[in-house]
């Protein structure tokens, strides 16, 4: 959506969280204790998310994967993940007991990133009447309570903390230009790659990696389906 106005081509990136989910096995789910239905994520830089249904399956996803050149949206986004066997990999780490369970079906779909990882909002160039809200990064399911409220103040040109918010003044950032900001972005996903593994194999990574690792801290964080 936001490619659509030459103002934002820079402001947000589009990257895909993929997720799969489980037949129903409540009588595992019960044994690990995974009942509450809380969602719980990670403190990766493109964060691993998942929770319990009601009916005893199991989701699970992880954001970061499949980055659209100049902002487009894929016809990949609307199909199964073509991370599945990545994602089934990290089900059997975090959960042995689930390691043969069915996968019943896997999805992905874009997020908007913005260069801080936080939404912002304000009034489209040239539009009195027209307001934006963009860059909710993969987190809307929260914020999206806290942009109805900055939108609504904003539309009725009210004066209160919301449209006195910081995040109301358009895009606190720009991406750099296309094709830089696309080969970047898989220089700095596969880093974060390799310096996850060698973590997660007890290995000291890569300087290179930590440091190119480093570029995405912001931008990554925030995904959480």
């Amino acid at each position: 959506m936001a490619r659509a106005f030459p103002q934002f081509e820079r402001s947000v990136a589009i990257v895909s969280s993929d997720m799969l989910i489980t037949e129903p096995r409540p009588d595992l789910l019960q044994e690990i204790g995974l009942t509450s239905g809380v969602s719980v994520l990670d403190s990766r830089i493109f964060v691993h998310y998942y929770h319990n249904t009601p009916d005893g399956r199991l989701m699970l996803g992880k954001g970061g994967n499949t980055f659209a050149y100049g902002g487009r949206m894929l016809p990949v986004f609307d199909r199964p993940s073509p991370y599945l066997e990545q994602l089934r990999g990290s089900l059997r780490e975090f959960f042995p007991a689930l390691a043969d369970v069915a996968i019943e079906a896997s999805w992905n779909g874009p997020s908007d990133r913005s260069v801080t990882g936080l939404p912002f909002f304000g009034r489209l160039d040239g539009r009195d009447n027209v307001f934006y809200g963009f860059g909710y990064s993969g987190s809307g399911v929260g914020p999206c309570h806290m942009g109805g409220q900055i939108l609504s103040s904003l539309a009725l040109g009210l004066d209160n903390p919301w449209t006195r918010s910081p995040l109301t003044r358009g895009p606190l950032g720009h991406f750099p230009p296309e094709p830089i900001r696309y080969v970047g972005s898989l220089l700095v996903r596969n880093a974060i790659r390799r310096k996850e593994r060698a973590e997660d194999g007890g290995r000291r990574p890569r300087h290179l990696d930590v440091r190119l690792a480093r570029l995405a801290a912001a931008a990554g964080k925030a995904d959480k389906g």
